[in-house]
């Protein structure tokens, strides 16, 4: 881990060192479809988050909801699921880790909190709907909670998990934790109690291995938004689609999807109604689209969808509420926007492209404005 950062701090030093159709006759027109309105935060390794709005479908930057923690690099961060609070976990050259929180005020304002931690070497983090901090240590193999209280942050219950923890999600109702390990193929689910007071292990959930493969080395994991599907990926190329028992949290029902070895498989999200589910592949690009069932998924026509010329693919992605739109973050410093079929769940790229707001572009994520 700290050599990659230091690799990946190497690399940024240098790169900033060099510098209306269709009339009808209708006297009444039908009103517009109501837009939920949520805004979309990407961080970027250089340090920066920004903050955008997406009425039109079209990314906008909002005024004063740009922050820069510097000068550290951002390798992580997350966002609760009510759009108040944002944690990041950021590096320094001395590959220092320190979690850092970060208010999200009216109108999508960012404001950096006097509150930090220093971490370990963290891997995976994510906020529940309670304000629990979920953060992964890869060296160690562990889970550590943390909460924000009266100005202050409190660490809370630990755990032992698979070995390298990479990735990390909450349920909707803060209530489980699903932990995926780099290592050995395995995902951990874990019950969250006491407002992160309480962890308790449920579930060792092995993914399945095909004749002749390793086990899978876990990256990214997700969970639909009604809590019920689940997904995995892995740098070689495998998807992972199971299903989660809405009496107690447990994971089954896993099925493969090989993609090739070549496929450096990061991101992975479901749409709103978990239709269908997308991964892209970030060294060789395009976004892969599945139709998702009861038995497994089935690749969409077009699969995959081209994400441009622009060499390598996306480092992570995110669809509006609608489910109409993709955005995906490019290496580099671009957030491209797709438009999404929501009945066959094809995708097409389009013209509109914003900048991240720094260097080295990662992560995004959507949440509900106030």
């Amino acid at each position: 881990m700290k050599p990659k950062l230091a690799a990946l701090a190497a690399m940024l030093l240098g790169a900033m060192a060099v510098g209306c159709g269709g009339g009808s006759s209708s006297i009444n027109p039908p009103p517009p479809p109501q837009v939920t309105p949520e805004w979309f935060f990407v961080g970027n390794f250089s340090g920066n988050i920004s903050g955008f709005s997406a009425a039109s479908g079209k990314l906008e930057a909002i005024s004063g909801s740009s922050i820069t923690l510097s000068p550290s690099f951002l390798t992580n961060f997350a966002v609760k699921p009510d759009g108040t609070l944002l944690a990041a976990i950021t590096v320094n050259q001395q590959q220092v880790a320190t979690l850092q929180i970060v208010n999200i005020g009216a109108g999508g304002t960012l404001t950096l909190a006097p509150l930090t931690d220093v971490v370990g070497n963290p891997g995976g983090m994510a906020i529940s709907s309670e304000g629990v901090i979920a953060i992964t240590d890869v060296g160690t193999g562990t889970v550590q909670l943390t909460t924000v209280q009266n100005n202050l942050l409190f660490r809370g219950a630990s755990a032992a998990t698979g070995p390298l923890p990479q990735d990390v999600v909450f349920s909707s109702d803060g209530s489980r934790l699903y932990v995926g390990n780099n290592a050995g193929g395995s995902i951990s689910v874990f019950a969250v109690s006491g407002q992160g007071a309480m962890l308790q292990p449920v579930q060792t959930a092995l993914l399945p291995v095909a004749a002749g493969e390793f086990p899978p080395n876990v990256v990214r994991v997700t969970l639909s938004a009604s809590g019920r599907k689940f997904a995995a990926t892995t740098p070689d190329g495998r998807l992972f689609v199971g299903n989660v028992s809405p009496m107690d949290g447990t994971l089954a029902g896993f099925t493969e999807t090989n993609l090739g070895a070549n496929a450096n498989l990061e991101e992975v999200v479901f749409d709103p109604s978990a239709q269908n589910v997308y991964t892209a592949d970030q060294d060789n690009g395009g976004i892969f689209g599945y139709a998702v069932s009861a038995g497994g998924v089935t690749a969409l026509p077009g699969s995959p969808f081209s994400t441009g010329t622009l060499p390598g693919g996306p480092t992570g992605m995110a669809l509006n509420s609608a489910g109409d739109r993709l955005y995906a973050v490019m290496q580099g410093q671009a957030v491209f926007t797709f438009t999404r079929n929501t009945n066959s769940g094809q995708l097409a790229l389009t013209g509109d492209v914003v900048s991240s707001g720094g260097f080295l572009a990662g992560h995004i994520v959507r949440v509900p404005s106030h």
